[in-house]
């Protein structure tokens, strides 16, 4: 075996914005005990999705909407950071709480809708069973495991769940390095759409190659070249995951 795969799932295989967007406008409202407005403004899609880059696990949709909605302007990941330490413990524990518990009612009250608002990537879809197939392959997500089962199986996609591995976005590099361990392998292919996940001096390790999916949720300065990240591309991907998965 050559190494082991790790995929992200949201921006890497599954574009979530829709579902993301859906259940933190949900969970604000919830959390500050006031009823949904009856539509959703159109430029909240926009703002929204210019926003997603910053996000590193769920508390962070519910502090997009909230930025959103008092007008604070946002344009780095520092300043977007500042906004959700300004916001302390407590809160952003709060936050958290919220959108799992919007999500949760969707998947209650509206399953189908719920995984309907969940697209995979055009590109990654055809061939992800035969991924999944594979025992070198994991996913690796801030995503709850049991959602991205869902998702997959409502496309036909089965995983064993000891690959679906959920966990915060500073234990990524270490849960790869653990099962990297346990497995006897020398190397990891880790691909993920948030930078710090790979460029940061928590995620660097010279037992994993670090790849930006720039189909995901990216600014166009991390495409940068001079950033000293490898960038892949849609037509990249399946030559590169299956290079790493041949015996």
């Amino acid at each position: 075996m050559k190494g082991l795969v790790f995929l992200d799932f949201d921006g890497v295989i599954c574009d979530s914005l829709s579902e993301t967007l859906v259940s933190s406008w949900r969970g604000y409202y919830l959390l500050n005990n006031r009823e949904e407005p009856k539509a959703v403004p159109v430029s909240l899609r926009g703002e929204f999705a210019r926003l997603r880059p910053f996000v590193r696990s769920g508390e962070d949709f519910i502090l997009i909407q909230e930025c959103i909605a008092h007008g604070i302007p946002i344009h780095t990941q520092a300043t977007f950071d500042e906004q959700l330490a300004q916001r302390g413990e407590q809160r952003v524990a709060r936050f958290r709480e919220a959108f799992y518990a919007a999500r949760r009612d969707l998947l209650k009250n509206d399953r189908k809708f719920w995984i309907d608002l969940n697209r995979l990537y055009p590109h990654v879809e055809p061939r992800l069973q035969a991924w999944a197939s594979s025992h070198a392959c994991y996913i690796l997500s801030t995503k709850r495991a049991e959602y991205i089962i869902e998702i997959l199986e409502s496309r036909g996609i089965h995983m064993d769940s000891d690959r679906v591995i959920s966990c915060g976005a500073k234990q990524k590099k270490s849960t790869i390095l653990r099962i990297l361990d346990a497995r006897e392998c020398d190397r990891a292919l880790f691909i993920d759409d948030q930078i710090d996940h790979l460029a940061s001096e928590w995620a660097r390790d010279p037992r994993i190659a670090g790849c930006l999916a720039s189909w995901g949720y990216v600014q166009k300065e991390w495409l940068d070249p001079a950033r000293g990240i490898e960038v892949l591309h849609n037509e990249e991907l399946a030559p590169r995951v299956e290079g790493w998965l041949k015996p």
